[in-house]
């Protein structure tokens, strides 16, 4: 079956002839020497593969060799788009969570972006997320990450907690905490189904849903289905010490993002597991506040 035009212009761009690579089994092409995965989309399906070819390559640009697929090339024309990347097939190794976190924490570098945010939209599933630029960090995960999801859930639950937890726990958790949360490119969607082991059992993250933000929040999501083990966050945070005070509850806080937006995406028990961790951090806050109280 003849390639794709825009994947055919995709491998163009990257100087290979399309003309003399193989079949393609599924999204994946291979040849004598490389794996290529190539995709393509129409619709609203475009403006989620463009954020997804400029998080990828964002991302190489800070990230250790090998932990990010290249992309090959891109391509877009009268409401569709192909892409093409490295394609990642290997088997983990003993040391792969370690490896993980260690390369984690130094695509986690300070320099490349001074506010929070990103240069265009990215989709964290087929969720957009409003990346415009922000200097406040504590502004922008309350009013272009949870805030807005939370207008989009529409439920009374949720939306009554969210006016407690604007009034409690997000100032106390998202405000004058060290080390200071300077913007880090993030993967933005790192749960274990984009994690794989390259040809050499490296870590490689990909379907990134990118932006620039507090490095911690990538974590928020590995606590959501696992797959990550103690290894994996000690490397990590021997590289980028953990953000004190409050840690964990600040780590519940960036979890509750995937909660809500698998709530907005589809629906059911996320509802309710959105409510339970909003309902602790109300509970948390107002029990931080009552002891503040008692010693003044």
């Amino acid at each position: 079956m003849p390639l794709h035009p825009l994947l055919a212009e995709a491998f163009r761009s990257a100087s290979i002839d399309p003309h003399t690579l193989p079949p393609a089994s599924g999204n994946i092409i291979r040849t004598s020497t490389a794996a290529y995965f190539a995709k393509t989309g129409s619709g609203p399906t475009v403006a989620q593969m463009r954020g997804e070819a400029a998080s990828l390559r964002a991302m190489a640009a800070s990230a250790p060799a090998g932990l990010v697929p290249a992309v090959i090339g891109y391509a877009e024309s009268e409401g569709e788009a192909g892409m093409v990347s490295a394609y990642a097939e290997g088997t983990r190794g003993p040391a792969f969570q370690r490896r993980l976190g260690e390369a984690l924490a130094a695509m986690h570098c300070p320099g490349e972006s001074q506010q929070y945010g990103f240069e265009l939209p990215t989709h964290c599933g087929a969720t957009a997320q409003d990346n415009a630029w922000n200097g406040s960090w504590e502004a922008f995960f309350r009013d272009q990450r949870l805030g807005a999801l939370v207008a989009q859930i529409r439920d009374a639950r949720v939306s009554a907690l969210w006016e407690e937890l604007k009034a409690g726990a997000l100032p106390l958790l998202l405000r004058d905490f060290r080390p200071p949360p300077q913007p880090v490119i993030l993967h933005g969607d790192l749960w274990s189904g984009n994690v794989a082991a390259g040809a050499k059992g490296e870590p490689v993250i990909f379907d990134p849903a990118s932006y620039y933000g507090h490095g911690e929040a990538d974590l928020g999501i590995t606590r959501m289905f696992g797959g990550f083990t103690p290894a994996f966050y000690d490397a990590y945070h021997a590289a980028r010490p953990r953000s004190a005070p409050h840690y964990e509850r600040r780590q519940e806080l960036y979890e509750l993002y995937h909660h809500l937006n698998h709530a907005l995406m589809f629906g059911g028990g996320y509802v309710a597991s959105a409510v339970r961790i909003m309902r602790g951090l109300v509970a948390w806050a107002e029990g931080v506040r009552a002891e503040g109280e008692a010693r003044g």
